[in-house]
């Protein structure tokens, strides 16, 4: 029966992409109904003898064509060729000829005109195969389409897929990040739900036709009695591998930036690294041209999708690469940012050698006098601070607000570039320090490198926490609970202050002056601070007494280290400490910004062109200099189309990396619904960044602010700010989806002796409120009791 085509000899003739994915798919274990081919057309006897041996007696059959130009990496033909559905035996032959003859359609021919493909030259093979008569079919794209790369998307509906294809029955459609194993979907009408073990069966199905045929696939399926079919596999050609791609990752910056961020803290977020990173350059290559060549990387070190504020990751892979020992430095960085795809990529091209030279020598030098920079850095800062936190007090005038703006960050622009350096100091010697440490203790270096860069002594973070407990401590002496518990507002805030001179209010007024912007969210500018709302620390002083949280400041003796290690834990210790102090004076500068934004945010809506003074966060920084500028730029209705779309973001789940092809786009879906694929409860692992080990009841904590009482529990955490130093106080011991072993989670944990398990993947779906664990801060586990 040699015109027949089966499994066992489809090697031997050309039949046709579709076809030949088929037959590829079947012999690799993928579950493609039973099917036959026919490259010619054969007679009636023919056909009904191959179907009488390859199919059963009460098949159905689907008859398709596989066209020599069809589903190809270019041209889809899709819908050019005749599709037959639930074709009997007694009518096969006819439909099989009828598929045949579509390759001479009217259709076809225009299509062939369209594409410049040559009419004549086409040949056809017919699919036969046995029909399934589904519950639900659809649609995969191993890749989204419309340009994310690492985000399936799955499209099902009831019925069989042409009901699907041609719009004939409501779809719900699921957004699958593979980076992170979550998905979200939307739900039209009545359109069905996948039960999970058939999503997690459509995944993985998908996830096997990329390894065959690679990362950009249009996979056609069917569920039948909930086992799953695949009809169809082409090239998604809508996706251009041409264009750039543009990786985006969320790795500690959301930290300083969790959740979605209003667009006014975009903005400025993406000036603010652009002029560092541009200062930096210039340090490192004397001003030799280089930052000007790599003027759009240095634009773009942050972007945002959907909200949320992330690296482009390639950014900071193209300045890395021009420091010295870069290979080796690269996976230090890779480590102490948290950043879990290790593969590296880069925009720009490769500088030049005396560039090089210059970086390699600029870069050593910066290194041997770090510490100096750092201190003088840190006294001109203050000295700034001092000076505009003055004026912009005294200042009320919108155009008067920004110059000072302008000054401030001409002021700091050129010198905040040292903090980068700092920051690879502190990583370059903790690394040194962490694998010096495993060559002489390869059972417990990663315990041990924690216990050696912790205890530092007047570490800039601790200073916030001793002076509240000392604020406490004068509230139960002086009997201040009652007057503090009536405190609701700003108002009655500053009327306690002014009417009730004691130890306690002197206390306070220090705190604010010195900590104000010390809180949760402190770099986001739409965040409601202690020095914005001051009654916010009363709140917090209130629940410390009642918790009664205690800070244990005995550092742990540890054996002394000799030689290379003594240096390198020196360094990193010193390093974190300087590292520590200029995260605090970021967050004052933020708060300067902070004041000018709603200094003239007060003037907009005194003037009715706002609505409410923290309306004006729904614009960007550039927009508000033109609000000031142009008193007819209208802000109401684009502040409310803006409100609008972050209540859709908050409800999207935050990616940790996205891959776009082209151009960034965000998201505007409905009726969001987001879920975790999968988890095992007996893998649980993290990165140890305190040790000790601690048993406790769950609490989940996303609003800081809402938390009621943490002590004695195991608080678990999307990301943590410096903010959160005020709960993990009261906790036992603390568990991050976010973090690295220098992010603020673990310096703090560290220095509180709070064991602290962090980048522990989607923590926050595992855990329950309520679950009981046991976590280990020295290895990084984290297990069920």
């Amino acid at each position: 029966m040699d015109e027949i085509i089966t499994i066992d000899n489809y090697e031997s003739y050309n039949i046709g992409a579709k076809a030949h994915r088929l037959f590829e798919m079947k012999k690799n274990g993928i579950p493609v109904p039973d099917f036959i081919c026919i490259k010619h057309e054969v007679s009636e006897t023919t056909i009904i003898n191959a179907v009488n041996q390859y199919f059963n007696s009460d098949d159905f059959f689907s008859v398709r064509s596989s066209a020599s130009a069809e589903d190809g990496t270019e041209y889809s033909f899709a819908g050019q060729f005749e599709t037959f559905l639930n074709v009997s035996r007694a009518e096969l032959c006819l439909f099989v000829k009828k598929c045949f003859s579509s390759v001479k359609s009217e259709r076809v021919k225009a299509y062939c005109d369209s594409v410049d493909i040559n009419f004549n030259n086409i040949e056809i093979t017919v699919i036969i195969q046995r029909m399934i008569s589904a519950d639900m079919s659809g649609v995969i794209f191993s890749s989204n389409p419309q340009g994310i790369l690492n985000e399936t998307v799955i499209a099902v509906g009831r019925g069989t897929g042409d009901n699907v294809v041609e719009d004939r029955t409501s779809v719900t459609q699921y957004y699958y990040n593979i980076s992170d194993d979550v998905f979200y979907y939307e739900v039209q009408c009545d359109s069905p739900l996948l039960k999970m073990s058939e999503l997690k069966k459509i995944i993985e199905l998908s996830e096997k036709i990329k390894k065959l045929y690679g990362d950009y696939n249009d996979i056609e399926f069917s569920i039948k009695n909930e086992e799953v079919f695949i009809l169809q596999s082409r090239p998604i050609t809508s996706i251009n591998k041409d264009k750039p791609l543009i990786v985006l990752d969320s790795s500690n910056i959301s930290e300083s930036y969790p959740g979605v961020s209003s667009p006014m803290t975009i903005s400025f977020v993406k000036e603010v690294y652009y002029l560092v990173f541009k200062s930096c350059i210039n340090r490192l290559t004397k001003n030799d041209g280089t930052a000007e060549k790599l003027d759009d990387v240095l634009q773009n070190m942050t972007d945002s999708a959907n909200g949320r504020i992330y690296y482009r990751i390639s950014g900071w892979y193209d300045v890395i690469k021009l420091l010295p020992f870069s290979k080796k430095i690269i996976p230090i960085w890779q480590e102490m940012l948290g950043v879990k795809d290790t593969s590296v990529s880069q925009s720009a091209k490769k500088v030049c050698i005396s560039t090089k030279f210059k970086v390699t020598a600029s870069f050593f030098q910066l290194i041997i006098i770090n510490q100096r920079k750092m201190n003088w850095l840190n006294s001109y800062f203050e000295n700034v601070y001092d000076d505009y936190r003055s004026k912009i007090h005294k200042e009320n005038n919108p155009y008067e607000l920004l110059k000072l703006y302008e000054e401030i960050r001409i002021s700091l622009a050129d010198v905040w570039d040292l903090t980068l350096v700092n920051d690879m100091y502190s990583f370059i010697f903790t690394g040194l320090l962490k694998n010096s440490l495993k060559k002489s203790n390869p059972q417990n270096y990663s315990e041990l490198t924690n216990k050696y860069i912790s205890g530092i002594s007047d570490i800039e973070s601790m200073k916030p926490l001793k002076l509240l407990e000392k604020i406490s401590n004068e509230i139960i002496s002086e009997n201040q609970t009652d007057k503090l518990s009536k405190i609701m507002d700003k108002k009655t805030y500053y009327e306690y202050i002014n009417e009730s001179p004691c130890k306690t209010t002197m206390l306070m007024r220090e705190y604010i002056s010195a900590y104000g912007d010390r809180c949760p969210n402190e770099l986001k500018l739409e965040t409601k601070t202690y020095r914005t709302n001051p009654e916010l620390l009363t709140k917090y002083l209130i629940k410390s007494i009642k918790n009664n949280a205690s800070i244990n400041y005995e550092k742990e003796k540890l054996p002394h280290l000799k030689g290379i290690k003594k240096i390198y834990a020196e360094k990193a210790s010193k390093g974190i400490m300087l590292r520590e102090r200029s995260r605090l004076s970021r967050g004052k500068i933020f708060g300067l910004v902070r004041e000018i934004i709603l200094k003239i945010a007060e003037t907009l809506k005194m003037s009715n062109r706002i609505e409410q003074t923290y309306d004006v966060f729904f614009l960007t920084f550039e927009e508000l200099n033109k609000a000031v500028a142009d008193k007819s730029f209208l802000l109401r209705d684009k502040i409310n189309a803006r409100m609008k779309q972050q209540e859709i973001y908050e409800k999207l789940p935050a990616y940790s990396r996205i891959i776009f092809s082209g151009n960034i786009f965000n998201k505007n879906p409905m009726n969001i619904n987001s879920e975790l694929l999968s988890h095992e409860n007996g893998k649980i692992k993290g990165i140890p960044c305190s040790s000790g080990i601690a048993e406790g009841e769950i609490l989940l904590v996303e609003n800081v602010y809402d938390c009621i009482d943490a002590k004695e529990k195991i608080i678990v955490a999307k990301m943590t700010d410096p903010g959160w130093v005020f709960i993990i106080t009261q906790a036992k011991g603390i568990i991050s989806e976010k973090g690295s072993l220098l992010s603020h989670t673990a310096i703090i944990s560290r220095e509180l002796k709070k064991p602290a398990v962090v980048g522990v993947d989607k923590a926050f779906e595992i855990f329950k409120n309520g679950d009981y664990v046991r976590i280990n801060g020295g290895t990084g586990k984290v297990e069920f009791i």
